[in-house]
């Protein structure tokens, strides 16, 4: 039996077998079949699984395909100590009911059918940038003007996520900004096997120190908005909003914070910005037009932001280092915690 939060790795037969059943069990496929099987993902953070489906109605009709996706926590701990799908699937689902599209999610929590909990959805066809905007060939092929209406898709979608009904998803966690630090407090110890980087600690312990005095009313958080977790069309708009894994309940500069910082991070490191995309600024105030309230303190949440995904990172870079792996930065001596490092002074 595999150690609590670990599970053991199906081999492909039994993962096609076993979702073959659970498709006619619960959703009345008779006769499905898993055709084809692949595992696109399999990182610390999550295993993503495709598969090709055929299917009858069972009345007889003809044959049927669907091309689905099967998420579910990796195989071992990785980026985080927990991994919630319930919270995951409520979240999407009460994006949905706000409007924002979603590739239509379906958690089961029963291991007898693929050996650990799964999410089931249909494959959504589109366009993925990539983690380097600037270098990414389908953006490439647009004018600045559709790019910039790519960016725009993006923040509306975002601003959609926080206009959902926090009720409708329970499991989700809920934490202020005083719980958002000390998870992340926690974090760092856990994730480093209580060896922290010291220049994460320091710059944790800053945020701690100038914490702003008031937060607005908490809000459907999305956790890692960036635009290679979005599915966008031919159109230009947002097809599904994807990888729901950091989600949570609190402030919505947080999900501002992460994406500006990220942009920030990456301009640091590349000096480079994709010709369309508009700046922080214009960003921050079509984000207060979509939101229909001024953005406040962005700087703290921004900091913290950096924080957190260089904590992420490092994790990550822990990992990688003890399978033996390359390390794509180093875990102390990186640009990164440079950029963090002055932002304190």
């Amino acid at each position: 039996m595999a150690p609590p939060g670990e599970h053991a790795v199906a081999d492909d037969a039994a993962l096609a077998e076993g979702l073959a059943r659970w498709l006619i069990d619960h959703h009345g496929w008779a006769g499905a079949t898993v055709t084809t099987l692949s595992r696109p993902s399999s990182g610390y953070s999550s295993e993503t699984i495709f598969a090709d489906v055929t299917w009858t109605d069972g009345g007889g009709g003809g044959g049927h395909h669907d091309s689905l996706v099967v998420r579910m926590a990796p195989p071992v701990v990785g980026t985080f100590r927990h991994y919630d799908l319930v919270a995951q699937g409520q979240a999407q689902s009460a994006a949905a009911a706000a409007g924002v599209p979603v590739a239509d999610p379906v958690v089961e929590t029963d291991t007898r059918w693929l050996g650990a909990p799964f999410m089931v959805m249909p494959r959504v066809e589109g366009h993925i940038v990539g983690a380097l905007a600037y270098r990414d060939p389908w953006l490439g092929t647009l004018s600045p003007s559709d790019r910039g209406q790519v960016y725009d898709g993006f923040l509306v979608a975002l601003s959609a996520i926080h206009r959902a009904d926090p009720g409708t998803a329970p499991d989700v966690p809920r934490r202020d900004d005083g719980a958002e630090l000390d998870f992340w407090e926690e974090y760092l110890s856990w994730s480093s096997d209580g060896h922290p980087v010291p220049a994460l600690t320091d710059a944790l312990g800053w945020c701690r120190r100038h914490r702003p005095d008031h937060q607005r009313p908490p809000v459907l958080l999305w956790g890692d908005a960036r635009f290679e977790n979005m599915v966008l069309g031919d159109d230009l708009g947002p097809r599904a909003v994807l990888d729901w894994d950091m989600t949570s309940i609190g402030t919505a500069e947080h999900d501002l914070a992460w994406f500006t910082s990220l942009d920030i991070t990456s301009h640091h490191l590349f000096g480079r910005r994709v010709d369309g995309f508009p700046d922080r600024e214009a960003t921050v105030a079509r984000f207060e037009e979509l939101s229909d309230r001024a953005v406040r303190d962005l700087e703290w949440y921004e900091t913290l932001a950096m924080v957190r995904s260089t904590a992420v990172m490092t994790r990550i870079s822990f990992l990688r280092q003890a399978a033996g792996e390359p390390v794509m930065l180093p875990i102390e001596d990186n640009p990164i915690l440079d950029l963090l490092t002055a932002r304190l002074s």
